[in-house]
C-alpha cells in the first residue's frame, strides 16, 4: 500500500509488529511503502478450550474463558513472535521494528534477543489489531 502523504515516510526498512494476545500482525515499511508480510497465532488452549459456563439473570447461557487461558495464550504467542523477529533479524530483512501490543508488552520486551531490541525504534502499549492500516499508520507516529 502507499502510504499516503499526510504522514511521514520510513527512512529505514521497519518491521511493524501489531498485537494482540491471540495474534501478531507483521508489516513491512519502507520510504513511502507498507506491505503485509506475515501473521502470526497462537494455537493455546486450541479450539476447544475450558470454558466457563453460567446462566445470566435473563436466562440465557454465557461461557467465558478462564482468565489463565489468555495469559498463557500471550506467553506462548509471544515466545514464537520473539523467535520469528531474530530468525528475520538474521535474515536483514528490516533494520528498525515498531512494536504495538497491550499493556503487557514487557513480557515480549523480556523474550526479544538482545540484537533484536537493539532495533527496537518505538513500543506502543495499545491494542491496534483491529485498524485498518490507514488507522494503524496515525498511531505509529
Amino acid at each position: 500500500m502507499q502510504i499516503p502523504e499526510e504522514f511521514k515516510p520510513f527512512d529505514k526498512k521497519t518491521l511493524v509488529v501489531v498485537c494482540d494476545h491471540v495474534h501478531a500482525r507483521l508489516y513491512l515499511a519502507e520510504d513511502r511503502e507498507i506491505h503485509f508480510i506475515s501473521e502470526l497465532k497462537t494455537d493455546y488452549p486450541g479450539p476447544d478450550g475450558d470454558r466457563t459456563s453460567m446462566v445470566v439473570p435473563c436466562g440465557l447461557h454465557s461461557a467465558e474463558k478462564p482468565e489463565k487461558d489468555f495469559i498463557i495464550g500471550e506467553t506462548h504467542l509471544y515466545h514464537t513472535l520473539a523467535k520469528d523477529l531474530h530468525e528475520r533479524f538474521e535474515r536483514h530483512e528490516y533494520e528498525e521494528i515498531i512494536i504495538t501490543a497491550g499493556q503487557e508488552f514487557h513480557e515480549l520486551e523480556k523474550m526479544l534477543h538482545p540484537d533484536v531490541l537493539k532495533c527496537v525504534k518505538k513500543f506502543i502499549p495499545k491494542l491496534l489489531v483491529k485498524l485498518n492500516l490507514q488507522e494503524l499508520l496515525s498511531h505509529l507516529e
